[in-house]
């Protein structure tokens, strides 16, 4: 994929394309996927006119289950290669940002003692393939978050930003006479409210601090998974807070600290609960590299600190992003 760098009035050629590196790197969204958060530089102020794919390979190996269902007892290995498609514009001069994700990946699961919606034979060893649960969103700007072209945003100060996010999750694969699916036959609202703080002035070597909190509403899986006697699945809401500390090293390099909280997402089994609620902090530290103007890689892995009822997760997650700023825009 090339990038052709026109000439645009008041800002130099050569300037441009030396900036250009830093505002797509440092702002281009870095979306996660499975319950493993957005990643560092997610909710950064980014031009409008920025059109990108995300092409990620996560490797977990967790008791959540696919369906983002705390599973004690069950060990469930998951690879999925989400790719999430993204673009900015304004709306009324106001920053917005739509994206789209599709998950293809498979999970094997094996299990101890697993409550009863993950209906997994103890000892057996479980495969699925297919496509993990996608989302479609839109993410809009309410304080500090204004429409600019990529040269107005060069010229302008890092500034606090806040924004309103409204994601939803689709169900993936999912055969409600196989044991275990990648996909979660429910759909998913989620409801976040991110923000980022600069903690300097130097775009080259910023530093930022970003925060969201989130909620997550469950629909119920009428149609559970073979082995399973109940007729509804349902889960209570999920409440989630998610931060990261990132420092630019220079235009290319940089580094991250993150950290995760989830509270909620209690199942119940035909009303019975199955004492599934999840209490998890989770930490990760990560990398990123802008190769070319047009192309950067990411990489983070993460663990569990404090998993409520012996919840474990280990995550390896690397990005690679393709992105074209269209500088024609005013």
């Amino acid at each position: 994929m090339l990038v052709y760098f026109p000439r645009i009035k008041f800002v130099s050629p050569s300037v441009l394309t030396q900036n250009i590196s830093i505002v797509l790197f440092f702002t281009l969204t870095t979306f996660g996927s499975f319950a493993q958060g957005d990643g560092p530089h997610t909710y950064l102020l980014a031009p409008k006119g920025v059109t990108g794919l995300n092409i990620k390979w996560l490797n977990l190996h967790q008791n959540i289950s696919p369906p983002n269902i705390f599973t004690p007892g069950a060990s469930v290995k998951v690879n999925v290669f989400p790719v999430t498609f993204f673009h900015t514009f304004s709306i009324k001069g106001v920053y917005t940002q739509a994206y789209f994700m599709i998950n293809p990946g498979t999970v094997t699961a094996t299990a101890t003692k697993v409550p009863p919606m993950l209906p997994i034979p103890e000892g057996a060893k479980l495969i699925s393939d297919g496509f993990s649960d996608g989302f479609a969103g839109m993410r809009v700007g309410l304080k500090g978050a204004p429409g600019l072209s990529v040269s107005s945003f060069i010229e302008e100060k890092m500034r606090f930003s806040l924004f309103a996010d409204v994601r939803y999750w689709y169900s993936g694969t999912y055969d409600s006479k196989k044991i275990l699916n990648l996909g979660s036959n429910r759909s998913t609202v989620q409801v976040s409210f991110p923000m980022a703080i600069p903690l300097n002035q130097n775009r080259e070597r910023a530093t930022w601090l970003e925060f969201s909190p989130s909620v997550e509403f469950f629909a119920d899986n009428t149609d559970p998974s073979r082995g399973n006697n109940a007729q509804t699945i349902s889960q209570a809401p999920l409440y989630i807070l998610e931060s990261h500390l990132s420092h630019n090293f220079n235009k290319k390099f940089w580094s991250s600290v993150s950290l995760r909280y989830r509270q909620g997402g209690e199942t119940e089994a035909d009303g019975k609960a199955d004492d599934n609620e999840m209490q998890i902090l989770g930490a990760a530290v990560g990398i990123g590299y802008q190769i070319l103007p047009f192309l950067g890689v990411n990489a983070d892995y993460g663990q569990i600190l404090y998993g409520y009822n012996g919840a474990e997760s280990d995550m390896l997650r690397v990005a690679l992003v393709v992105s074209y700023a269209n500088l024609k825009k005013k």
